[in-house]
C-alpha cells in the first residue's frame, strides 16, 4: 500500500497537486522532507446533525513511509514557506494520515 501511495503522491506532485514540504517534530528545528496534499476550506458535517451547518477546516494528507506525524508537529510547505501545525488526526491507515491543521 505504501509503495502505491508513493507512486500516487509522486504523480500528484508532478502535476502540481501535491507540495514538497518539511516536517518538524514538536520541539525540534530539523525538518524531514515529505510530500503533502493540502486541502483548504474543507466543509465539515456530521451524519447526525439535525440542521447541519458547515464549518471549514484545512487539512493535510501525509505519507507514513516518509514521516511519523504527531500532534503539535509542523509542516512547512517548501514553495510558499507556509507553516501548518498538526492539530488533530482525522483518519489514518497503514500508508497515509489525514490531519486537521492550523496556520502558525
Amino acid at each position: 500500500m505504501q509503495a502505491l501511495d508513493a507512486i500516487a503522491f509522486g504523480a500528484f506532485r508532478a502535476a502540481g497537486v501535491a507540495d514538497a514540504a518539511h516536517y518538524h517534530e514538536p520541539g525540534t528545528s530539523a525538518g524531514v522532507p515529505c510530500t503533502v496534499l493540502l486541502d483548504e476550506g474543507v466543509e465539515q458535517f456530521t451524519a447526525d446533525d439535525v440542521a447541519p451547518i458547515a464549518t471549514t477546516i484545512d487539512r493535510v494528507t501525509l505519507q507514513l513511509a516518509e514521516i511519523t506525524p504527531r500532534t503539535g508537529g509542523v509542516v512547512r510547505i517548501d514553495g510558499t514557506g507556509r507553516r501548518l501545525k498538526l492539530v488533530q488526526k482525522i483518519r489514518a491507515d497503514e500508508s497515509t494520515a489525514v490531519w486537521e491543521v492550523a496556520c502558525v
